[in-house]
C-alpha cells in the first residue's frame, strides 16, 4: 500500500515520531529492544526529509545512516509544548492516585483498591480522596507538602 501525504502533514509525522520517541526513551536507552521496530519506522520516515524539502528539520548523525531532528526542528516544533504539558498534567495525576490509594490502603487495608472497582462505597471515598488531593494541589501546589 502506498501513502501520499503532503509536506504540511510529513512536519506533523515528524512531531508523532518527536513524541513518541520521547515517550519511549526518556527514562530508557534508545538501544531497548522491545522499541527497535519503532525507532526503524522512525528512521525510515526521517530518511524522507530531503524528498519533502524539509532536510533542515532532519540531519544525518555522523557517517552512519541515522537520522534524528535538527536544533531548528526542535526549536520550531510544538512537540516539547505537548510532551512538557503531558509530563506536568502526568505528575499530578499520578501524585493523586497515589496519595489516594496510599490513605485508602491504610483505612480499608490491602485490597483497598481491588474495592474501589467491586464496592460502590469505597468507589466514592476513592473519588473524594482524589478530588481533595486535586483541590489541594490545585490551590497551593506542593507548597504545603511534606515528607515526615
Amino acid at each position: 500500500m502506498k501513502i501520499n501525504i503532503t509536506k504540511k502533514e510529513y512536519i506533523k509525522l515528524l512531531d508523532v515520531f518527536y513524541i513518541a520517541d520521547w515517550i519511549m526513551h526518556a527514562f530508557y536507552s534508545e538501544d531497548k529492544l522491545e522499541t527497535k521496530v519503532y525507532r526503524d519506522l522512525e528512521q525510515k520516515f526521517l530518511s524522507l526529509a530531503k524528498e519533502y524539502g524539509v532536510d533542515d528539520l532532519v540531519e544525518k548523525e555522523n557517517d552512519e545512516e541515522l537520522y534524528s531532528p535538527t536544533r531548528k526542528f526542535e526549536d520550531e516544533s510544538l512537540a516539547m509544548d505537548f510532551i512538557e504539558e503531558f509530563e506536568k498534567e502526568s505528575f499530578w495525576d499520578e501524585l493523586i492516585d497515589q496519595l489516594s490509594t496510599r490513605d485508602l490502603i491504610e483505612k480499608h487495608g490491602s485490597d483497598a483498591m481491588r474495592l474501589v472497582f467491586e464496592d460502590e462505597k469505597i468507589n466514592n471515598e476513592f473519588e473524594d480522596l482524589r478530588e481533595k488531593y486535586s483541590s489541594e494541589f490545585e490551590e497551593n501546589g506542593v507548597k504545603k507538602l511534606r515528607l515526615i
